[in-house]
């Protein structure tokens, strides 16, 4: 959940930050690798489709499930130019059953992947937890008079 927050405190649209999320929670070592992309400003992507699928100035976090959907309806090749292979591009395409490889600067779909990733437990250290919680805590309401009276928190009537 605190993934999803992050992602959705920077502004990446639900449904990409909820495919983020169940990556992480699937790949649990790539956490770190998410923190560079939460921190980058999003800019606009610029989709070719004259070849393939090209994307320039692309967002991982944004862009990635648009390129993953071309790659799983047979486009070829789908490349996501400017932007280098981590962990995190990695847990992306395994969480959809896809290969993914480095060509230069550039992110290449390769086709499905064989085996996907079994679930599991990871150990995340405690300073990146706080980095991605700081990136959560913009999602937040302010503690204040005038936003409780605007109705956030609990309030006397809530029964949840």
């Amino acid at each position: 959940m605190l993934v999803l927050k992050a992602c959705r405190g920077v502004g990446i649209p639900m449904a990409q930050a909820q495919e983020v999320a169940v990556a992480l929670v699937k790949t649990p070592d790539a956490l770190e690798a998410l923190l560079p992309h939460l921190a980058q400003p999003i800019k606009t992507a610029q989709f070719d489709f004259s070849e393939g699928l090209t994307v320039h100035a692309a967002s991982l976090l944004r862009d990635f499930s648009a390129c993953a959907d071309a790659a799983a309806l047979g486009v070829k090749p789908v490349r996501m130019c400017g932007m280098a292979a981590c962990d995190l591009a990695n847990a992306l395409a395994r969480s959809r059953g896809l290969s993914i490889a480095a060509d230069g600067a550039d992110v290449v779909f390769i086709g499905p992947e064989v085996l996907r990733p079994e679930v599991s437990r990871g150990v995340v250290a405690p300073e990146i937890w706080q980095q991605v919680s700081s990136f959560a805590a913009l999602t937040y309401v302010p503690e204040t008079d005038a936003s409780r009276l605007g109705g956030a928190g609990a309030g006397l009537n809530d029964n949840d």
